[in-house]
């Protein structure tokens, strides 16, 4: 038994003024000065607080020894984790496929998604959550902000068989993930994952 165990214990033993304390139950049911209880109901009272005493008792000991026995269970969490990982990602790539057939013009001024509807407001935080942004490397998302700078040349001078939508979707994929990795003032990595 534990030392927060022995002295509640024994403070529940020492005290009268509990609420399951026999003197108090028998008080509580006195009415107008005349006492409406029985010789067997005050022997049934005091037999119940006597039980809640050592059952609050017990339980406030057991607590103690079951917290030293508890672990974590590792393998429910990681898991757990992969699952939400993978729901995230599984969803970000629905979005992008959903929504790549009526991808806007590009311009980094303004917002590839409806901002006034439910399904644009998802769609650009789910693409901006994806855990897949992690994978991408410095070099990579430095060439994409370079790509997105350009955004004016490449738009005006479309490469043989890519239409304009085509390359807008591709400005705002490159757009989406330099804004990832890249801080927007200074330009440095941000750190993973952050």
């Amino acid at each position: 038994m534990s030392c927060a165990a022995r002295i509640l214990t024994s403070s529940i033993a020492r005290s009268s003024t509990l609420p399951f304390a026999p003197k108090r139950v028998a008080t509580s049911l006195r009415y107008r000065g005349k006492s409406t209880l029985d010789a067997s109901k005050v022997k049934k009272a005091t037999a119940t607080a006597t039980g809640e005493a050592s059952t609050a008792s017990s339980s406030a000991a057991k607590p103690a020894t079951d917290a030293s026995s508890d672990s974590v269970p590792i393998g429910k969490t990681v898991a757990a984790m992969t699952l939400a990982i993978t729901t995230v990602m599984g969803v970000a790539a629905v979005a992008e496929v959903a929504t790549s057939q009526s991808v806007p013009t590009f311009d980094p001024k303004k917002q590839r998604f409806d901002q006034s509807s439910f399904i644009g407001r998802f769609s650009k935080m789910i693409l901006a959550c994806d855990p897949f942004l992690m994978t991408y490397s410095d070099e990579t998302a430095r060439a994409y902000k370079e790509m997105v700078d350009d955004y004016e040349n490449l738009l005006k001078n479309l490469p043989n068989g890519v239409t304009e939508q085509e390359m807008s979707r591709k400005l705002w994929e490159a757009q989406r993930i330099s804004s990832a990795a890249l801080h927007p003032d200074t330009g440095d990595t941000i750190p993973l994952p952050f």
